[in-house]
């Protein structure tokens, strides 16, 4: 049997100067360390890599800032690349290499010097040397997307794969205003209208006016999060983040799956199925009412002006009756009762919005709107703050084949009598990985998740087949059992704190 100790095995880790003669450096030796991140807020992923060596790297290499790195490293069963290397040991650009923007904790102890590597990708780089200086013509928002990331920044294909950029129904005219790319996606996010449970509802802008009246119910959901993970750049709407765990033909599709047996229940460098166990959790939030209030989660008036029809309409939003997935069983979003109604009756917001006929020279006498949703931002603002209403915090085993966006199980027990029988059905259950943070380190690897969800409740809405020691079925059909390991002590969560 393979022993899990034995997970970690890096392949090279290259360091080399763009401006300089000299050929790519070797790391590996000298590599005590390694952390990876992945924010599904941040546009791009990071790393640190803590090295000690004998040698003086910073000034032979030289270290300055931007200069290329080289990684690949078969952890928890599967290989994690960034950058190739030429048969003369090189890297080679424009292959997925990464990239230093800083250097830390440079010290000399015991004639060996230490020193911290801060890296990116190359992405993050071009975001800062490129602006959006056009106007962009009415198009759906993912079509802008790709815009902006394949012309206006020059993303290798390959990282702006179709299938992780969705859809949105909504179409859209903007103009850049020299602002960097990834501050306009990120812009645009909340105003991508997704896909509607609601199919009555007129036109993308999901508004239902009541015949008659000026007063309207807005219809459907909007919001979606720009992120990059290990398949690259992803565009993609909270509805289709929270329901990924049901496929269109409605089979099973299986997600990894974790239990808490106990505090430091992992240790054991001979057991497998240790894989499976969560070392350490904390719950860092819970739903707040207060907040949820202030912005308007549960239910919001929005007052519009017609500028071009000189009307006003009044238009609810009521997200208990809009949202179309959720990843817990409460159907109600947890919303409470107060004097005899629940919270989603009262309207604890209030917008005003006009819209923007003539502002942008749309249609054929330049008249008609760009194309916002009158209701984007209650619809936005409530679906956002719902999925983050709870946030959970775990440290399992070393597992590379987790990524930000994907769906996880875990199971915690139900206390009775200070005995734990059954698992607790309130706290267990699907969530959605947030951050996430891979500590690779020989003998002492170990990933820290950041999950979030918008209900209570263990979901049997979406079917979930939940396959033990943190296996998973692959495009290819194949099952991919990762072997991962975690030594007797129990590291503090790095950074999710």
């Amino acid at each position: 049997m393979a022993l899990a100790i034995s997970a970690l095995k890096y392949d090279y880790v290259s360091i080399q100067n763009p401006n300089s003669e000299n050929s790519s450096i070797d790391l590996t030796n000298h590599l005590v360390q390694t952390e990876y991140f992945e924010d599904l807020l941040s546009p791009v992923i990071t790393m640190q890599m803590q090295i000690r060596s004998e040698f003086n790297y910073v000034s032979n290499v030289p270290i300055r800032g931007g200069e290329m790195i080289a990684f690949s490293a078969n952890v928890g069963g599967k290989q994690l690349k960034f950058g190739d290397l030429d048969k003369k040991g090189n890297i080679i650009p424009n292959t997925g290499e990464l990239y230093v923007y800083k250097l830390s904790d440079l010290s000399t102890p015991s004639q060996a010097q230490d020193f911290t590597l801060h890296i990116t990708t190359l992405e993050f780089i071009k975001n800062e040397t490129s602006r959006c200086q056009k106007k962009f013509k009415p198009l759906s928002i993912d079509k802008h997307v790709k815009n902006i990331l394949t012309d206006v920044m020059k993303v290798n294909p390959d990282k702006v794969l179709t299938k992780n950029i969705e859809e949105s129904l909504n179409t859209y005219t903007f103009i850049g205003n020299n602002r960097k790319p990834f501050y306009t996606i990120n812009w645009l996010c909340p105003k991508a209208v997704g896909k509607s449970k609601t199919p009555s509802a007129k036109g993308v802008s999901g508004i239902e006016t009541n015949s008659g009246s000026n007063n309207a119910q807005g219809k459907g959901t909007a919001g979606f999060l720009f992120y990059e993970n290990q398949e690259g750049f992803n565009f993609k709407s909270i509805e289709s983040l929270v329901s990924s765990t049901k496929l269109d033909n409605n089979e099973k599709k299986s997600v990894f799956s974790y239990v808490y047996k106990g505090k430091g229940s992992t240790g054991n460098p001979y057991n497998l199925d240790e894989n499976t166990n969560i070392n350490f959790y904390y719950l860092s939030k819970s739903t707040d009412v207060r907040k949820a209030l202030t912005v308007g989660q549960y239910g919001s008036l929005t007052i519009f002006y017609d500028s071009l029809n000189q009307t006003f309409s009044q238009i609810e939003y009521r997200l208990e009756k809009e949202i179309d997935s959720k990843l817990g069983s409460d159907d109600d979003l947890s919303t409470p009762k107060v004097q005899d109604k629940k919270l989603h009756e009262y309207n604890s917001r209030l917008y005003s919005r006009i819209s923007d006929h003539g502002a942008l020279g749309v249609g054929e006498k330049g008249l008609e709107a760009s194309g916002r949703d009158p209701v984007d931002q209650a619809k936005s603002i409530s679906r956002y703050n719902a999925l983050f209403s709870q946030s959970l915090n775990i440290q399992v085993p070393c597992n590379t084949n987790l990524k930000v966006g994907d769906i996880i199980n875990v199971t915690f027990p139900e206390l009775k009598m200070g005995k734990s029988e059954d698992s607790d059905p309130s706290m267990s259950g699907n969530y959605l990985i947030s951050r996430l943070n891979h500590h690779m380190q020989l003998n002492a690897s170990f990933t820290s998740l950041n999950l979030i969800r918008d209900s209570h409740g263990e979901s049997s809405a979406y079917p979930v087949d939940t396959m033990q020691s943190g296996s998973i079925i692959d495009e290819s059909g194949d099952q991919v059992i990762p072997t991962n390991y975690k030594d007797d002590s129990i590291p503090n969560l790095p950074y999710l704190k």
